[in-house]
């Protein structure tokens, strides 16, 4: 009791001796030792400028003058590859104070392997102080994704009543192929076993909870490395030992801030938290034995233009963890010294991860139409603008797509189409006949990465597959973010049309969540959150007249859509003829040059290879 009182005097007397008009300065060394700690970034808690970094002494001199008694924070950006790391911590000063301690505690290099990761849900979890962040996330697919029907279906068959038709991963693939389901979906219950658990064998609290509080804050490195499957060599997840003071394996963390210095918390500070490659570990990844790919949405914002840095710079976390009004990090707020700190909302970041809302679709993918009548015809532009996403549309797995399709009619009459690309095969269901949402060949086109393999890696080609299957990308049309695809169609005016008969073009945009045969197959009629399977994302309606102008011929040829046109200039290059070329023999891509897959079934054909040449040798048709 005496040494506490004598501490507590030393401390107020040290404060109320701090002069006036002068900067902060001390040490920063490491906890119950004398040892000074180099390159820790000091500035005052929840402030992020200014900031000074300690020398090889420790020492800091700090450039505030705060009006009254603050805390003062240090840490040492973590790297997994140094022998030895430190939590955040902070001290108490005011201004002018000279002599500032800040200890950091280090992190215990070995971990506990018999640590059981908390739960997010309480009691003893981490929402009993995150209660807001409990929330949120309680929303996410991410606190479903251990359960996740969909994901069960495709592996187990048992997610859903109808899960057991169709595709199954567990009943067409070797018995001990675990098809790494479970390394993103319950981390937690790979995190000392990666890939070597069966997703329909996860158990424990907090492996169910799929990705979770202990999930993402216990990743203490993710590499470069992208094409690995998060634990599958590209991230890492710790539990250090218990350490000394009765520090427990729950308390050691690892986040985006640097000051944080909760005597219950022992938090690393982290900056790939920050980093659009922390969200790759999981985001982008291929096969392991074929490299085909699964999901390339860290690559594709690379591309895009918000990976430039600049005014315009946009991480995944700005999108898909929006901030939140100025506040506390917990609730209750951890108070120091009867201190409680208010964070910016650049700090404060929501934790329910939204994706692809019907929303957020509207708001970032633009369908713009423009039509015209002449010579009997019906000329149809259909301009798809990958405006505001931050990778392609759609992204993420396989499974995602999206459909355009034209309709057009006159006096009631169906127009039919006479050139263009039609909807893939990929946009029907296996059921014999023509359903309500079927629309392959209708006039339009469709929005995916479609991959090619067989099942096992037995038996013939088949497309499409999910990644674990795939052997190479048969097509992919997905738009690439800040472009514009544009689709043109002609279609005949029916021969009886007359003067002031109502024209009507319809485009729709359409972006599925599964494949339609699949879904079909499954009786999937909802997402595993309840929402609705597909979304129209836009939709354009143009009517007017038929004047007689329109019966007649243009004053100025209108350039169709032209079979190897890759460039859409109007005509077809000897270098456009070659890509083709090499696009039918397998060497390139179909989404080289999309233009060449004029029926729209995923291959380039030796007809439509003489189509092209043909174009090149008299010219691209024209209305």
């Amino acid at each position: 009791m005496q040494q506490l009182l004598l501490s507590t005097v030393l401390l107020v007397a040290c404060l109320a001796a701090a002069p006036a008009g002068a900067a902060i300065s001390g040490r920063v060394i490491v906890a119950r030792s004398d040892i000074p700690i180099a390159g820790a970034r000091v500035h005052l808690q929840a402030d992020v400028a200014p900031v000074a970094i300690t020398g090889a002494d420790g020492t800091f001199t700090l450039a505030v003058e705060p009006s009254g008694t603050v805390i003062v924070t240090a840490g040492v950006p973590y790297a997994s590859e140094r022998a030895e790391n430190f939590a955040t911590n902070g001290a108490l000063a005011r201004n002018g104070a000279t002599a500032v301690t800040i200890e950091l505690e280090p992190i215990p290099e070995e971990d506990n392997q018999d640590y059981e990761p908390i739960r997010a849900e309480p009691p003893n979890a981490c929402g009993d102080c995150h209660e807001l962040q409990l929330e949120q996330w309680r929303g996410s697919a991410h606190a479903r994704a251990a359960t996740n029907a969909w994901v069960r279906d495709l592996y187990s068959g048992d997610g859903t009543p109808g899960g057991g038709a169709g595709y199954v991963f567990r009943d067409t693939h070797d018995p001990d192929d675990t098809g790494f389901c479970a390394t993103c979906h319950a981390p937690i219950a790979e995190a000392r076993a990666p890939g070597a658990i069966f997703f329909d064998e996860v158990d424990g609290d907090s492996a169910l909870e799929g990705v979770n509080c202990s999930v993402c804050h216990t990743i203490d490195q993710v590499g470069t490395n992208v094409d690995a499957l998060h634990l599958l060599g590209n991230a890492t997840m710790r539990f250090p030992l218990d350490g000394i003071g009765g520090i427990g394996t729950h308390e050691y963390v690892w986040g985006p801030l640097d000051d944080v210095n909760y005597t219950f918390m022992k938090s690393s500070y982290a900056p790939v938290f920050s980093d659009s490659r922390y969200c790759a570990s999981c985001h982008e990844y291929a096969n392991p034995e074929t490299g085909a790919p699964g999901q390339r949405t860290y690559t594709e914002w690379l591309a895009s233009p918000y990976a430039v840095p600049g005014p315009g710079f946009r991480s995944c976390q700005n999108c898909h963890m929006r901030e939140m009004e100025a506040g506390t990090i917990a609730d209750p707020p951890p108070l120091f010294q009867g201190i409680e700190v208010i964070r910016a909302p650049t700090q404060r970041h929501r934790h329910d991860f939204v994706g692809a809302t019907a929303a957020g679709l509207r708001g970032a993918i633009e369908l713009v139409v423009a039509a015209e009548a002449g010579l009997g015809e019906l000329h149809v532009e259909a301009q798809v603008a990958n405006a505001g996403a931050g990778h392609a549309f759609p992204t993420g797995i396989s499974l995602r797509n999206a459909l355009l399709v034209i309709r057009a009619d006159v006096g009631g009459i169906a127009a039919e189409q006479t050139s263009g690309p039609v909807v893939p095969f990929w946009a029907d269901d296996d059921v014999p006949g023509v359903q309500e949402g079927d629309y392959a060949g209708h006039a339009g086109k469709g929005f995916a990465k479609i991959l090619e393999g067989r099942i096992n890696g037995a038996g013939d080609p088949m497309s499409p597959v999910l990644f674990i299957d795939a052997e190479r990308v048969l097509a992919d049309t997905t738009i690439a973010a800040g472009t514009t695809d544009t689709t043109r169609v002609i279609f005949s005016l029916p021969a009886d049309s007359r003067v002031g008969a109502t024209i009507h073009v319809e485009a729709r945009l359409l972006y599925r969540r599964a494949f339609r045969a699949l879904a079909v197959a499954k009786g999937w009629t909802e997402t595993p959150s309840g929402g609705p399977i597909e979304v129209e994302v836009s939709r354009s309606d143009r009517s007017w007249q038929l004047a007689a102008a329109d019966l007649a011929p243009t004053a100025t040829p209108i350039p169709v859509n032209c079979t190897g046109d890759c460039d859409a200039s109007g005509g077809v290059t000897v270098d456009e003829i070659v890509t083709g070329v090499a696009i039918a023999l397998g060497s390139r891509s179909l989404s080289d040059c999309d233009r060449f897959d004029a029926s729209g079934d995923g291959e380039v054909t030796v007809d439509e290879i003489l189509t092209a040449i043909n174009a090149a040798l008299e010219g691209c048709p024209t209305l």
